[in-house]
């Protein structure tokens, strides 16, 4: 009995998780909630087991989170007496080029760089560096962290880059 409702339990757990509703409540007001008594006074109780309370509380954990590892292309990279020139210019031409992709840029002593994309998979940045490096031929791809709101901007628009490049 107490194995059935520990799978009820994980299974409400699920649905209120997946659901994430945009007053993005926790999981302690869904059982502060759940514990009410309605006006007929029926009452539920949750309980559960430790596994499950450290379930729920490493999922979220991990909703809180802003960021998330990633990946981004490197196109830029100098260390040379004008190379923050230099990488303001690349970066620039990059955004006019590809305003619908992100580009960055960064002094990593001793290195100015630009670096493109917001990548979640390494495969995903070596699709999008396979589609530079005809205008790019020095890009390479970085492990990064990503911000979740850069993520959200970048797939905004479903086409990583314009039709113009796919024609080589």
């Amino acid at each position: 009995m107490r194995g059935v409702f520990s799978l009820l339990f994980i299974a409400f757990m699920a649905v209120v998780c997946g659901v994430n509703d945009a007053s993005a409540q926790s999981v302690e007001h869904k059982r502060g909630e759940l514990a009410a008594r309605t006006m007929d006074g029926a009452m539920v109780r949750v309980r559960e087991s430790g596994m499950v309370s450290s379930a729920v509380s490493e999922i979220e954990s991990k909703a809180r989170r802003q960021e998330v590892e990633g990946y981004r292309v490197v196109i830029f990279k100098d260390n040379g007496q004008y190379a923050g020139d230099n990488a303001r210019k690349v970066l620039e031409t990059f955004q006019k080029n590809y305003p619908h992709i992100n580009a960055y840029m960064v002094y990593e002593s001793p290195y100015f760089k630009v670096s493109v994309g917001d990548c979640l998979t390494l495969e995903e940045a070596s699709h999008l560096m396979s589609q530079l490096v005809g205008e790019y031929p020095e890009s390479f791809p970085k492990r990064e962290v990503i911000k979740f709101e850069d993520l959200g901007n970048t797939r905004a628009d479903s086409r990583i880059l314009p039709d113009s490049v796919h024609k080589q």
